[in-house]
């Protein structure tokens, strides 16, 4: 029988990079994609192709889906999980860093599924899983460019299901909560570089005591694992949120309306 192949973005660390190897321990020569190739490097085997990218270079995409194809004929799975959060008082940041957080986070996951629908149409095959966040149906102070790219990814995830499910292509999406990887210090990271007058001093430490919960949230093989189940069932949940906080802030937002959701979050961040 064929092997299975997998295409895994941002797979040089945290979600992706444990999704690649569980991948590629339940059968799946996995194409490993992303900037750090030095990290790719370290997780390299029969199994796993290190592939150095940034997703917002369309060429550099278009030449590794046709490296998948030419090389094994086929593509079976397309995870989109590469992203970065740019965190700040939407006054604040600027809109260069606000392009930069639509390029990765919204257009590279497009780009990546233009180049491959078109191999999983003519094979009548494929399913698209795409990682979101809990942001992406809920807003909080300090994370509008974030969260309006996670909603964006939403809102082009059910579009396309609805597009391509009549060809046998199935796209689901994940949202998780709070994940312990390197992403959290990276927001923060990002954080710092964003200039915020005294005004916005409650917002900033409010970031930083909602994402100090961070170091007891659950590493990123539970969401590898839902991967893992949303690829090898016949009929995948289309939006799997997890772990539990994911699930009760999509909930709560629902449940108490705009107004009241918006006060318990200014609580949780000391404002």
């Amino acid at each position: 029988m064929t092997q299975r192949t997998a295409l895994v973005t941002g797979a040089s660390s945290g979600i992706g990079r444990a999704t690649a190897v569980l991948l590629a321990e339940n059968g799946y020569y996995v194409f490993a994609a992303a900037r750090r190739l030095d990290k790719l490097e370290q997780i390299r085997s029969d199994r796993i192709e290190p592939i150095g990218l940034d997703v917002i270079d369309e060429e550099a995409i278009r030449r590794t889906v046709n490296h998948v194809i030419s090389t094994k004929g086929r593509i079976d799975v397309l995870i989109n999980n590469a992203a970065f959060g740019q965190l700040g008082a939407i006054e604040c940041v600027s809109m260069e860093a606000a392009h930069r957080q639509f390029e990765v986070n919204v257009f590279g996951y497009a780009r990546f599924m233009q180049a491959v629908l078109p191999h999983m149409r003519e094979r009548k095959s494929g399913r698209i899983v795409n990682i979101t966040s809990a942001m992406g149906k809920i807003s909080t102070p300090g994370f509008g460019w974030y969260a309006a790219s996670k909603h964006a990814i939403e809102a082009l995830t059910d579009a396309v299901r609805g597009e391509v499910m009549e060809f046998g292509v199935k796209v689901v999406l994940i949202a998780p909560g709070l994940i312990k990887t390197e992403f959290v210090p990276k927001q923060l990271a990002l954080l710092d570089t964003i200039a915020h007058p005294p005004a916005y001093q409650k917002v900033v430490d409010g970031l930083h005591h909602l994402l100090a919960h961070e170091p007891k949230s659950p590493g990123p093989a539970i969401i590898a694992q839902a991967v893992l189940d949303a690829v090898v069932s016949a009929n995948p949940p289309v939006r799997h949120a997890l772990p539990l906080d994911s699930k009760l802030a999509v909930a709560a937002r629902w449940l108490f309306g705009a107004r009241l959701f918006a006060w318990i979050i200014r609580r949780q961040m000391n404002f």
